[in-house]
């Protein structure tokens, strides 16, 4: 259990502390939750999955300021890629974490899954050293829940990145009607979506060679 936080000593009244208390505040907090989330998850096996559910609630308590969340959530990723049995007391509180926070665990989750059954009925299943069947649940459950987030990020990403690209050719266009003007062409008014958008004399230009050189 971690040790008292120690008694301030206040300063001498000829030297008036100048710390900002909010911050000291928030670094003693820290070092707190520090001490509690390493003992939480320490490698004693004698006490697996024997977290007290106080201290559970405490944490979910703490985790709302964003500070503690980014703490917990960085030592538990830690303690994922740290054996056993610090890999199994942090699947328990990795439950603590928002959905929105989990994509990372998709990959460090995975040397926790349970064990696939064997194409060979006969053939019992491998079964991995210290296998929990509580865990391996958990760890199910987390992962699917992971991987779902990080699908749902890699296509946000993607979406943002055609948007980009489109607002780019948005960009194009409009500089080259700035330029050179609008057509009355009722055809010509919005961006016509279309890579061989390019009109010079009347001629259709291809986009790659009207810009080429223009920027040199």
């Amino acid at each position: 259990m971690p040790k008292p936080l120690p008694r301030l000593t206040p300063p001498p009244s000829d030297e008036p502390d100048t710390r900002d208390p909010l911050s000291l505040a928030l670094a003693t907090h820290l070092d707190d939750v520090r001490q509690w989330i390493e003992w939480a998850t320490n490698g004693d096996p004698t006490n697996l999955g024997m977290i007290d559910y106080g201290i559970y609630r405490q944490f979910e308590d703490w985790i709302k300021k964003k500070e503690v969340l980014d703490l917990i959530d960085s030592i538990l990723q830690r303690r994922l890629t740290s054996g056993y049995p610090h890999n199994h007391k942090a699947i328990i509180l990795i439950q603590l974490i928002p959905r929105d926070r989990l994509s990372p665990y998709a990959k460090l989750l995975e040397p926790l899954l349970p064990a696939k059954p064997s194409e060979d009925p006969n053939k019992p299943v491998d079964l991995p050293r210290f296998y929990n069947p509580l865990i391996a649940s958990l760890t199910a459950s987390l992962h699917d829940l992971a991987s779902v987030t990080a699908a749902e990020e890699e296509t946000s990403k993607k979406n943002e990145e055609e948007k980009k690209k489109q607002d780019e050719e948005i960009q194009k266009w409009e500089l080259w009607c700035n330029l050179y003007g609008k057509s009355n062409r009722a055809d010509w008014r919005p961006h016509p979506g279309n890579p061989q958008w390019t009109y010079w004399g009347w001629q259709e230009i291809g986009q790659e060679d009207w810009w080429k050189g223009r920027n040199d």
